[in-house]
């Protein structure tokens, strides 16, 4: 491929890619990844903002699934009384390789990924906020090493366009798009009422 950006995951944001295809061969994972963006501090890129990747592959090299969390939630009444809960789940490791598998029915996509620290060196640690056909999940794997690969760029990410840049400066949600500026709206609508 054109562009080979290795143990750099930090410099992508992951938020809305889509997850179209996940394989296990000679101790790696591989994705197929659709709508990734690179960012300007991508060694790869040479553009002065951030710009999408229509299509990807990331191969994680002595992969270790460490955990897979599927979230819990808790709902409240208007009155801040809870109506329903649920606890988070931890997944068993017989369990991952069907988890994933399941993940790809209908839709899968990347909320965040996070780069967490890790003791062994030569050894690096995410954790992605995945959502896809077995529900919501942060998935929290090791590596040795990271290669993500693509061809060519697809336009600017769409985090970059004038309407969200107008928005996310009065609110200061730029990483959190739509749901973050509706979430200030109700905020700063709550605060005026008060």
């Amino acid at each position: 491929m054109k562009y080979i950006a290795i143990n750099e995951l930090a410099h992508f944001q992951f938020h809305d890619a889509e997850i179209e295809s996940i394989d296990f061969y000679d101790g790696c994972m591989m994705w197929k990844v659709g709508a990734v963006n690179a960012t300007t501090a991508n060694t790869q890129s040479k553009f002065e903002k951030d710009m999408c990747i229509k299509s990807a592959q990331i191969t994680f090299e002595d992969i270790q699934i460490e955990s897979i969390i599927f979230n819990g939630y808790q709902v409240y009444d208007h009155n801040r009384n809870l109506i329903e809960s649920k606890e988070p789940i931890t997944a068993k490791p017989s369990e991952y390789r069907g988890i994933l598998r399941e993940t790809l029915e209908g839709f899968c996509y990347i909320f965040s990924m996070q780069e967490l620290p890790v003791i062994e060196t030569n050894q690096y640690k995410v954790c992605f906020s995945i959502d896809g056909g077995a529900g919501m999940y942060d998935l929290t794997i090791g590596f040795s090493k990271s290669i993500v690969q693509w061809n060519e760029f697809d336009g600017e990410a769409w985090y970059e366009d004038e309407k969200w840049k107008k928005e996310t400066k009065r609110t200061s949600t730029r990483s959190y798009g739509i749901a973050g500026s509706i979430f200030q709206k109700i905020k700063r609508s709550l605060r005026n009422k008060m």
